[in-house]
Formats: C-alpha cells, structure tokens, sequence
C-alpha cells in the first residue's frame, strides 16, 4: 500500500501515517442495472459521466441496459425511479453526449447511414420533471467518409454546438458548425475558417453559457496555440496565440498533451505539457489564460520539470522515470484560484493487458496565475482490459476553497471508496478515508466511476458490487457528516 503524500513547492515529502474511516452519517442503496459498453476509446470516454444532479435530492441517469436499449431514470431521495424512460437506438447509432438542463435533460446520438453514405447527429431532448420525450431533431450531418461528427455543451446545458471538419488532401481546411440552445433550435450557422493556419493541424470546439465558441487551435508542428472566439451576434473573431514549443536553452520543445477549460467570464484556461524533442522526455507545465473580457493573456510560471523534481518524484512513486503522465482537470473557484491536475494512466502492452491508473500530480496557483503549492497523490490501481478506465482513475469536486477526490483502491487489505480531501490554497491534505462500502476485490466488475455525482458538498451517489458473494450492481447515496 503506497499512501496518500504531499509534495511543496519546495518538494518536502509528507507521508501520511495511515488511513482513517470516513464519517458516513447514512448509506442508503437499491439494486442497479447496468451493460458496460461493449466499444469505445478506454483511454478518453466518450462519454465520462453518466450521472447529473437536478437538485438537491434528485439526480438523473444515463445506463446502457442491453445492446442498442439504454435508459434514462431519475431517482429521489430514497432512491426510488421518480421516472425511468427507455432510449432506443437503430442501426449504427451511438451515443455521443449526455447533458441537462434546469428543464431538460439532453441526449445526442451519433448515426451512420452507410446505404446514403451519411452520418448525422441526432438531439433528443427529455422534460427532467416526467421523463416525457419531448423533441427529436437532426442536428448536423455530413459524408460517411467524412471525419466523425463532434458536438460540445455549455456548462449549464443551454447551449451547444455540432461541428464537423472539412478536409483536402488530409489537411484540416474548416469546420462547418450549427449552433443551438436548450430547445434544440438553431441559433446560427457558423464557418470556422482555418485555411492558412499551417499544414498540421488540430482543433477542439468548446461553448460557454453566452453561446460563444472557442476554437482551439494547435499548429506549427505542435509549437503554436491559436485560440479563436467567435460569438451569435455577427462576424467578429477574436485572436489570441502564443508560441508554446521552439528552442529554450538550446533545445527544441513541443507541445505533447493540452488540456481545455472555459471559465464564464469569457476566458478560456489552457494546460500543456511541453517535451523535449530529441529525448521525449518532459520539459516543463506550462499554463495560459485567454481572457477575452480584458482583450489580454496571462502567462503562469513555467513549471520545470528539472533533473532535481523527476528524480525526488520517481523516487516516491517508485517509477525509474517520469512517463505516461496525461493532464486530465483544470479546475478554477470561485475566487478565481485555479487547480491543475494530471494522472499516471498506462497499459502493460498487449491486447487483454491490464490498465494501471497511479500517482495524480497536482499544481495549484493563486487568482493572478502565480504557483502557490504543488503535490502528488500517491496511489496504484489496476483494472482488466475489459474495464479499462472505468472503474479507476478518479473523481473530482471542488466545493469553495475544498478539494474532494474519490478513488477505488485497497490500502492495507481493504477495497473500497476512499475520500481525500485537499485545501486549495495551501495544499494541505487529510489522509484518504474509507467510505464504508466493501467493495469487492475480484476480476469482476466493482466499481463504476460514471455513476458518481455530488448532489452537495457532504452527498455523493456510487455505483459498486459490495462483495464477491454479491452477483448485482448496487446504486449508493452517501451522506457524510460535517
């Protein structure tokens, strides 16, 4: 068992002396139903979370329940379905994105036609209070042999964009993009144009609340981020790029892994990690804020990764070197802090290898981007291939100034949830305490990470198998003391 640890600025090493159980006022649980998904990128989930809270008490769920038959079911505070409203899907027919509303819950599909040669989005759109359908529409559609459709969705779910690339001769030129509100009408066609940018080129949609899109451009063979804004009221495009790789101190960076997060105040958080070109090895985090209120953006220190801050980490974790690092959460309070966290996530090679989730890095910085702290959480979780990531890795929630985290893992013979609980402007940390569930401990499934949700600061939901003994799934609202 490898426990919870606490790395400064400084890099002092913490480590916790044990664990402690978590103060759970009240479980409650009822028997749940699930498929797992039969395909799927196990590395980036098309869909991670398959549960929203829509108040207080009540949240709503999106479940795979047999091939092509899905179901969405909002339960109450006892766990009881308030509503539960079964969701076909025809032919090549998947589903793409799951969202909500203060009125509606919204689901959109993905269909290929192969006879047309077509593929298209769908939007469903289902009242949150009856579970009653309430609009199906084409949203988008484009060539089979086009790139696979993409859609995003504001943060409150009363916005959302679908999108599509058009590409000569493998190179990106535009996206062509339809924009719409929480009732499924059309608010806009949109053009992004990208022609000229250079000849590699990847890009990323994201919509806020206000329906402006971010386009996020990475270009100059990974060296340049370039990110457009465009809003519903006219033609006007915003610009703001920056060069993140080149040559620092004679060697030659590239941007190896991004990560987006938009703010509502009109700005846009960028994380990348920066390599170094002729050994792959990392360089350094660096961070930016496009702030298109202030017309300006803000640059974090770069944090290097020097020979002195790999070798104390690698000794802590265990590892000969630092690798398979992916960012993986931006998050920003109220205030304005802002937290960035990335995971260790591999495979051991092979087809039905197993999939390993371990230590989480974590950089904080103050409301002016300044670092204040950094730290690893220290943890190994291992799932089949079957799995992948599902039931490992971890959950996140920031409630004011407060850092929750939630992990499947056995410390000293013990499977179960274990909480962490981190203060975000100092970094101090509490040891990981067991929830109380008795998970199982087996080949089979244990654990399904979609399914947890905060309905408050002390609330979450889960979705486990209590035991090996225990053939079903079993659906958990926890409740801890103050």
């Amino acid at each position: 068992m490898r426990y919870s640890a606490l790395l400064t600025s400084l890099f002092l090493l913490v480590v916790w002396a044990g664990i402690s159980q978590a103060q759970a006022q009240k479980i409650k649980s009822s028997a749940f139903t699930y498929a797992p998904e039969a395909t799927g990128d196990q590395y980036s989930q098309r869909i991670p979370q398959k549960a929203f809270a829509v108040s207080s008490t009540d949240f709503v769920t999106l479940s795979r329940k047999a091939d092509k038959t899905y179901a969405l079911i909002r339960y109450g505070e006892d766990l009881k379905e308030t509503w539960a409203t079964p969701v076909s899907l025809i032919g090549q027919e998947t589903v793409e994105a799951f969202s909500h509303n203060k009125q509606t819950v919204l689901l959109i599909t993905h269909r290929v036609m192969a006879d047309q040669g077509s593929q298209a989005l769908y939007g469903r759109l289902f009242d949150v209070a009856t579970g009653k359908e309430l609009k199906q529409t084409k949203l988008l559609d484009a060539p089979s042999k086009s790139r696979r459709l993409a859609v995003a969705t504001s943060a409150d779910g009363s916005k959302l964009v679908a999108y599509h690339a058009i590409t000569r001769n493998d190179e990106l030129r535009s996206l062509q993009a339809a924009v719409y509100d929480a009732s499924l009408t059309k608010i806009k066609d949109r053009t992004y144009d990208l022609a000229g940018v250079g000849s590699q080129v990847s890009a990323q949609v994201q919509i806020d609340n206000h329906g402006n899109q971010f386009v996020s451009i990475l270009t100059n063979n990974s060296m340049r981020l370039s990110v457009r804004r465009y809003n519903n009221r006219d033609n006007e495009i915003k610009v703001m790029e920056v060069m993140l790789g080149g040559v620092f101190g004679g060697e030659k960076v590239y941007v190896m892994d991004t990560h987006f997060q938009l703010h509502q105040d009109s700005s846009l958080y960028a994380a990348v990690l920066v390599a170094e070109e002729k050994k792959g090895e990392y360089h350094s985090l660096k961070m930016v804020r496009f702030d298109y209120a202030a017309g300006n953006m803000r640059f974090a220190d770069e944090f290097r990764f020097t020979p002195q801050f790999t070798e104390k980490l690698t000794k802590a974790t265990g590892a000969q070197r630092l690798e398979d690092i992916y960012l993986s959460d931006i998050l920003i309070s109220s205030e304005g802090q802002t937290l960035v966290m990335a995971e260790k996530k591999y495979t051991e090679g092979g087809e039905n290898s197993d999939y390993h989730a371990k230590e989480l890095l974590l950089f904080a910085y103050d409301e002016y981007l300044h670092p204040t702290w950094n730290s690893v959480i220290l943890k190994d979780q291992v799932a089949p291939a079957t799995e992948g990531f599902a039931g490992i890795s971890y959950r996140a929630h920031l409630t004011g100034n407060r850092l929750q985290l939630l992990t499947l893992e056995t410390i000293k013979g013990k499977t179960d949830l274990y909480t962490r609980s981190i203060h975000l402007l100092t970094g101090a940390a509490e040891p990981p305490k067991a929830v109380g569930l008795n998970v199982a401990n087996d080949k089979q499934v244990a654990f399904v990470k979609d399914f947890t949700t905060w309905l408050d600061e002390r609330t979450i939901t889960a979705v486990n198998r209590p035991n090996k003994a225990s053939a079903g799934l079993r659906l958990s609202r926890i409740t801890f003391k103050d």
